[in-house]
């Protein structure tokens, strides 16, 4: 009778892929190494951070890059404009000699038209406008006003009109009281003009001047007035979907449609808060020229988001989304009994800092929101495949590229919502942690067993 053994039997079950162990030999050999492995992640999340630092000095450098490009297109047209005026002044006797004062129109109406264009220097733009404007109002100076200075000389009255640059500016009629004018430039500032009135009768000035000023002014990024009428009285139209208004003083009313927009300033001498006249003799001109220029308001013209902020702001994250790709391959490994080696940490981690460069390079062509969708779908597409292989689990890869893509998606809401990063990093940073205590939760029993 021969002796025969029986074949051993076989498993229904499949063999473990490759890159995993069985039963508690595994278990052993994870948890033995998470302690280093962990110490290893926080030294990659380190040593990413010299990359993360050189692509946010590349984002400032190109963010300079524009800046300088935009000076140069705008250098021969017309940099950001802010109308002041037009303004009385009045010279006077004084205890000195002879001294100006000043006067702000008792009612100031400008109607203004914005035709804005695109001008591009490579793959750089930036936005230049053309505003058509006119500015009819009244001077009104009644005898016993508080404030006037004795002495006035009525025969020697200017009138005066600034802007943030008047090198594009062409004046079609000036008129006071009916009369033509001429503006010469100041001796006093290069953005300033005069006009010589020569003499008004004081009656007639108590009784109300009217002047009105059509003038065709070039300029770029913004439009801006003050308030130097008792009441003023403002209306600008422009072709322009995005308007951002800026200044102390917002529009009363406003409509701003796909393409244009309209906007309606009012501002009385109440709210503007300061009066109509002073004078150099005590050195309240000078106060009352500085707070109207203070109180600027107008118009941004808001051009597409450049990439620079968006990227900046993206690298805040970058060590939080280089963690979230570790954490979830540690989970991967306690959860799913595998063993990720450390290079493919490390390689999953660099296409992560990766992506603010990529997101950077794409978004200078395309525009922030598709570049932002190209650069983390190709990121999500290239660390999906190299987990499945490093896995051999679709599952895995399946999972991990699913919550890239939804972290990557949270990120953009987020950095659309500036207000609520702090708030949208906190509860993400939550979340990662909470995750990463549901995995762990059996790591002392597993160990024991």
């Amino acid at each position: 009778m021969s002796d025969t053994s029986a074949p051993p039997p076989t498993s229904p079950w499949p063999a473990p892929p490759r890159g995993s162990l069985p039963g508690s030999r595994m278990v052993r050999t994870l948890f033995s190494r998470l302690p280093l492995k962990m110490a290893g992640m926080a030294l990659l999340a380190l040593v990413y951070s010299l990359p993360l630092a050189l692509i946010a000095d590349v984002a400032g450098d190109r963010s300079r890059l524009l800046d300088r490009v935009r000076e140069d297109i705008t250098a021969s047209w017309g940099g950001a404009q802010v109308l002041v005026g037009p303004l009385l002044l009045i010279p006077h006797d004084s205890a000195r000699g002879k001294d100006e004062a000043v006067l702000l129109p008792n009612v100031l109406n400008v109607e203004a038209s914005l035709t804005p264009q695109v001008r591009y220097y490579g793959m750089f733009e930036a936005v230049v406008y053309t505003v058509d404007a006119t500015l009819r109002g009244q001077f009104r100076l009644q005898p016993g006003t508080a404030g006037v200075p004795s002495g006035l000389r009525w025969q020697q009255l200017k009138l005066r009109l600034s802007a943030g640059d008047l090198r594009g500016i062409r004046l079609e009629t000036v008129t006071v009281d009916g009369q033509p004018l001429s503006f010469e430039p100041s001796t006093r500032s290069e953005n300033t003009i005069d006009a010589d009135i020569g003499a008004i009768d004081p009656a007639r000035l108590a009784a109300g001047v009217p002047f009105e000023i059509r003038l065709r002014l070039n300029g770029s990024e913004s439009i801006g007035f003050v308030p130097a009428g008792n009441q003023t009285d403002i209306k600008l139209t422009a072709p322009w979907p995005g308007p951002g208004f800026y200044g102390r003083f917002r529009p009363v009313e406003q409509r701003i449609g796909d393409k244009d927009f309209e906007a309606h300033w009012q501002v009385s001498i109440l709210s503007r808060g300061f009066g109509a006249m002073a004078t150099s003799a005590d050195g309240s001109r000078e106060k009352l020229l500085q707070r109207l220029g203070d109180s600027a308001f107008g118009v941004n013209l808001v051009q597409p988001v450049t990439p620079y902020r968006g990227v900046d702001r993206m690298l805040k994250y970058g060590l939080l989304i280089i963690g979230c790709t570790f954490a979830l391959y540690l989970a991967f490994e306690i959860a799913g009994r595998t063993i990720i080696h450390p290079i493919q940490y490390a390689l999953s981690g660099a296409a992560m800092a990766l992506f603010p460069l990529l997101l950077l390079a794409v978004g200078e062509h395309l525009g922030f929101a598709p570049a932002y969708a190209a650069a983390s779908a190709l990121i999500v597409i290239q660390t999906s495949l190299y987990t499945w292989r490093a896995t051999l689990r679709p599952v895995f890869a399946a999972l991990f590229g699913a919550a890239i893509a939804a972290l990557f998606a949270y990120l953009y809401v987020l950095l659309q919502a500036e207000s609520l990063s702090l708030l949208g990093g906190s509860l993400a940073l939550f979340v990662i942690l909470s995750a990463l205590m549901y995995a762990t939760r059996n790591i002392g029993r597993r160990e024991s067993a």
